[in-house]
């Protein structure tokens, strides 16, 4: 092995462990995803069976019929989606806002799933309602945009054109 190839190692090998400290200064949101997307589950499974057995026709019981592989491919690519978000905001954080001294990367990683977190608190809340008959739709999402825009409109148009633009991916993996 020449020298250059042991630089890399070492540069390689010192990344790794940086990384590795990131994910675990991460760890607890990193449990709290895994939770909130479990608990998303759950709800979305429970009201799916209760709309399966309250089904009369073939037809009615087949559109709500479970399929693990469907609802388990969800849970996963949720899982990874909230995962990357969380460390992409973990490492712009190491790479631009810590060195700027603005924020620690754990805020940036924060808000990067805050998002997400948000959204699947949504979907909770609602799998919740519906399971116990309450028909109340919460609207975290617009809240959190008119909170926005009150601060900064710009941002605002912009958080809420991706909230759409996300919203828009979800429908379309539902209906695959």
């Amino acid at each position: 092995m020449n020298t250059h190839n042991i630089g890399q190692v070492v540069i390689w090998g010192v990344l790794a462990e940086e990384f590795l400290a990131v994910v675990f200064d991460l760890r607890w949101m990193i449990v709290f995803c895994l939770v909130l997307i479990l608990a998303d589950f759950w709800w979305g499974w429970r009201e799916n069976k209760m709309h399966y057995e309250k089904a009369k026709t073939a037809e009615e019981k087949k559109a709500h019929k479970f399929r693990f592989s469907t609802a388990g491919r969800r849970t996963l690519n949720k899982f990874v989606d909230y995962t990357t978000w969380l460390l992409v905001g973990g490492i712009a954080g190491l790479a631009i806002t810590e060195p700027l001294g603005v924020c620690s990367h754990t805020v940036t990683a924060a808000l990067g799933i805050g998002l997400g977190c948000l959204f699947e608190i949504s979907s909770i809340t609602g799998h919740y309602a519906r399971v116990k008959g309450i028909n109340v739709k919460l609207n975290l999402k617009g809240l959190l945009v008119a909170l926005v825009k009150k601060k900064s409109e710009d941002l605002g148009e912009i958080l809420d054109e991706g909230i759409e633009e996300i919203e828009d991916k979800r429908n379309e993996d539902k209906e695959q």
